[in-house]
């Protein structure tokens, strides 16, 4: 966990702190075993190859849709391959990036700690333009395909436009004196946007003024210190239905209306990662490890499983009937939909599993080594 925002001297004092809180008779929890399978899933590995050396200090996701597989590297590189693996371009922008990638109408988004957006063609890897905005970006920009928007760690949302890279507006949030070292990414639905903070609140703007229309809390700090009162959303909002569904560290998941902007419900629950909604139903991996499911329309628990404590779970994605997990040691694990039992496993590799995207009937795997493998379901 990194936690940024803090004074030297109450860094200090909470080292001192948790150091002189742990005896040699502490318990650590151990990554659960894996059990034994019998696997219904039949995979096919299409490909497999490494597209960067170092993972990127924000936000490290890829892009998978009718175009190809994108992807980044810290170093500056970015890639497009075709579903075969074929190189389409890459592109070296000669400097370090920080997050990535985003993609909408044609464009594709990265990022640097120094607050700098670049825009490249989605079809050849050229650049279309370059911006600068106050503050260092770890999320990834976003695209209603009138502007770009950017969230900062200073809790600044900036929107550009997305034909130049001009500044339209920005929004200032209020941060706590404390904040774990990470963003939110924005979210565009139905002609709003929605951005998740540092302070636990969840905001719906009107894209084109910049006006927000409310911002409400995802959940209320309640803790003795200001480590117990990390509250930060740094988890993509899911928008469904009518309802905006959002997770705090150390929080709650909520459902809210996004008319109103009224709690419909709301359950504890401490994650960074993002959720996953589908039929009316919300799934989400805590910080545990642990995969759960809820009704998105009461909030009322559906199922719940422990099977991979403490694994460093990725967020789950919907492959046909299974949600698929990846963790630490390079597993993909399929869970039935409708009762996280598990159906399915396939060893990707020998890294932890970063990120996982879905397109049709094929699954895109990537491990912080920078390790892509292209896997199809027979």
């Amino acid at each position: 966990m990194l936690i940024r925002n803090i004074k030297l001297p109450l860094f200090c004092f909470v080292l001192i702190f948790l150091l002189g809180c742990q005896s040699d008779d502490e318990i650590v929890e151990k990554p659960a075993e894996l059990f034994k399978i019998d696997s219904k899933i039949n995979l096919d590995q299409k490909w497999s190859k490494k597209v960067f050396s170092d993972i990127s200090l924000g936000k490290q996701e890829i892009v998978v849709d009718s175009d190809g597989i994108f992807s980044f590297s810290s170093n500056g590189l970015v890639n497009s391959f075709s579903h075969l693996g074929k190189s389409n371009w890459e592109t070296d922008l000669k400097i370090n990036l920080s997050a990535g990638i985003g993609k909408s109408f044609g464009s594709l988004f990265v990022t640097t700690l120094d607050g700098e957006v670049y825009s490249l063609n989605s079809d050849n890897g050229n650049l279309e333009w370059s911006s600068t905005v106050n503050g260092e970006i770890l999320s990834v920009p976003s695209s209603n395909g009138d502007i770009v928007a950017v969230q900062t760690t200073n809790g600044k949302v900036t929107a550009l436009n997305l034909r130049d890279g001009n500044f339209r507006w920005e929004y200032v949030s209020v941060l706590p004196s404390l904040s774990l070292r990470g963003t939110s990414t924005p979210v565009f639905d139905n002609s709003d946007l929605y951005v998740g903070f540092a302070n636990g609140n969840l905001a719906k703007i009107e894209p084109r003024s910049g006006v927000v229309q409310w911002e409400v809390p995802v959940t209320i700090s309640k803790g003795a210190s200001e480590i117990e009162r990390l509250i930060d959303v740094d988890s993509r909002p899911f928008i469904s239905s009518g309802i905006a569904f959002a997770v705090s560290y150390q929080g709650d998941i909520s459902a809210i209306n996004v008319r109103s902007g009224g709690v419909i419900w709301r359950e504890n629950i401490s994650s960074t990662n993002n959720i996953l909604e589908s039929n009316r139903n919300v799934f989400l991996v805590d910080e545990n490890s642990e995969v759960k499911a809820f009704s998105g329309l009461t909030g009322i628990s559906l199922w719940r499983s422990k099977d991979y404590r403490k694994r460093d779970l990725t967020a789950p994605v919907k492959l046909g009937n299974y949600l698929v997990v990846g963790d630490f040691e390079g597993y993909l694990h399929f869970l039935n939909i409708e009762n996280g039992k598990t159906e399915g496993r396939f060893r990707a590799g020998r890294s932890q599993i970063i990120e996982l995207k879905v397109f049709e009937n094929t699954l895109a795997s990537l491990d912080n080594s920078g390790r892509l493998t292209y896997l199809e379901v027979n």
